[in-house]
């Protein structure tokens, strides 16, 4: 969101004194010895040379679109605490995602146990068996501390996220009270700002209390799943990351797709916010009305 530029990118137009008239005109000027092209047509010229300068006049600059915020940014509200939080937070998103893997390569060596031929087509030797309950209890080891670091990386994260979103709100607060009443008169009319700053405010909460943390958890998923695919097996750890490009481009196509809607979703709310407060000022006229 972006607090430079005023305030969110709106600055008030400049309005421009009014030039006093006098009320004794000038008299006007000798007319010139040279014949106006334009006489001959009842004097037209002059007139249709204004409009011709009128139309001519360089239409107005728009405003270039804001600079984009670095990602860093999003956590320049964060404090020693929320730091603290969001570092537990990452090493726990990071080990419940490379749980998962860990938990695919025992679950292939307990089939692989299984596949061991015993002696006899009924029955389980005593050394796959202890091999058996090894690994399950490695296995019920691994729940544990998912279980353990799942709540850690959701509980820092949506903590975290809360704080500094709280932040920010009041942050915008003191901006909107240092501002003038032409301001509010301006701008203020209806519900755009307003809409505006609680669409981003929860577009940055849900990125700091779910996005981020997932980034993290999926991220390590994929290089711990490379990692052990390489050592077990290169050849198809190495197929596999062959088609590692063609699902990051349907993941970017996706995510253009969810931003363009997401704009769309903003401007419908804010249009249906300017509207509802349009319809509360008609009703609360309405009832001075009545009342008087």
């Amino acid at each position: 969101m972006m607090i430079s530029r005023g305030l969110f990118g709106w600055s008030p137009p400049h309005i421009q004194p009014l030039t006093p008239v006098s009320e004794v005109s000038e008299p006007p000027e000798s007319p010139s010895p040279y014949l106006d092209p334009g006489a001959e047509n009842g004097g037209t010229g002059t007139a249709t040379q204004a409009e011709d300068e009128e139309d001519m006049e360089e239409p107005e600059e728009m405003e270039p679109p804001p600079a984009a915020v670095p990602f860093s940014q999003l956590f320049a509200c964060a404090d020693r605490f929320d730091w603290v939080l969001m570092v537990f937070g990452s090493l726990a998103a990071a080990a419940h995602g490379t749980a998962l893997i860990v938990y695919l390569h025992y679950f292939a060596k307990i089939v692989h146990v299984l596949a061991l031929p015993s002696e006899s087509d009924h029955r389980i030797s005593d050394d796959q068996f202890n091999r058996l309950f090894e690994l399950s209890l490695t296995i019920v080891y691994i729940a544990g501390g998912v279980f353990v670091s799942g709540w850690i990386e959701v509980s820092c994260w949506i903590l975290t996220g809360e704080r500094q979103t709280a932040v920010i709100r009041s942050k915008y607060v003191q901006v909107l009270l240092n501002q003038d009443m032409s301001f509010f008169d301006t701008y203020g009319n209806n519900g755009d700002i307003v809409s505006q700053v609680l669409s981003d405010v929860l577009l940055i909460q849900s990125a700091l209390s779910e996005k981020v943390g997932n980034y993290i958890h999926n991220m390590a998923t994929f290089i711990s799943g490379l990692i052990i695919g390489f050592v077990n097996c290169w050849e198809i750890a190495l197929i596999t990351l062959a088609t590692g490009p063609f699902i990051v481009a349907a993941g970017g196509i996706s995510n253009i797709f969810l931003h363009r809607l997401a704009e769309n979703i903003q401007d419908a709310y804010a249009e249906a916010a300017s509207i509802a407060e349009q319809v509360f000022k008609f009703l609360g006229l309405s009832f001075q009305n009545i009342a008087i």
